[in-house]
């Protein structure tokens, strides 16, 4: 009797830490309560294969999502840019593109680039995504070589990197923040001095 009481107990108290995490991971995806889906805070000291905050973002040079060209990171060096890997299975996607297409239009005075790289999809479904959305940025094929998401830790969509004009990465976001938390980072990075 005492062994069915125990087991019972266990289940029930994994069951309660299940559904508080689950709870809690709720309310970070829907903005409720604390925002802890943007890393903002002190400069870290850089990770093996993770980009962080106060390090020089990681430069890339990867093909275009249509055409034939190249995105190179190094290209924007002097203007603001924002870095977001993404896909097209990736629900929280779809609620972030109409996001960074209002950032581009609102930002286009301060030079705000925005740079989106695929993350383990199929160029003509990121294409086809890219078109339903109305993305108004750069898109690169992250697909063609996933150096890209390794130097930036990259483990799952969708995830944002606010880089200054001097190349240093000054925030990341996992998932979509609160629009206070974005407004801030990208206010950061548009006030950030250009390189000498």
């Amino acid at each position: 009797m005492p062994t069915r009481r125990r087991r019972g107990g266990t289940l029930l108290g994994a069951l309660a830490l299940g559904i508080a995490v689950a709870a809690g991971i709720g309310a970070v995806r829907s903005g409720s309560g604390p925002d802890t889906t943007i890393d903002a805070g002190p400069a870290k000291t850089r990770v093996a294969g993770v980009a962080v905050r106060g390090t020089a973002a990681p430069n890339f040079d990867l093909r275009a999502l249509s055409g034939s060209g190249r995105v190179n990171l190094a290209k924007y060096r002097g203007r603001p840019v924002i870095v977001n890997f993404w896909a097209s299975w990736c629900k929280e996607c779809r609620d972030e593109f109409p996001v960074l297409h209002d950032l581009v239009t609102a930002h286009r005075d301060d030079g705000l680039a925005v740079v989106g790289i695929t993350f383990r999809d199929i160029p003509s479904d990121s294409r086809a995504f890219a078109r339903q959305h109305d993305a108004n940025w750069i898109l690169a094929n992250g697909g063609d070589n996933d150096t890209a998401a390794r130097d930036y830790g990259i483990r799952a969509v969708p995830q944002t990197f606010f880089i200054d004009r001097r190349g240093v990465i000054r925030a990341r976001a996992f998932g979509l923040p609160s629009t206070a938390a974005l407004n801030a980072a990208v206010a950061e990075i548009v006030a950030s001095k250009p390189p000498r």
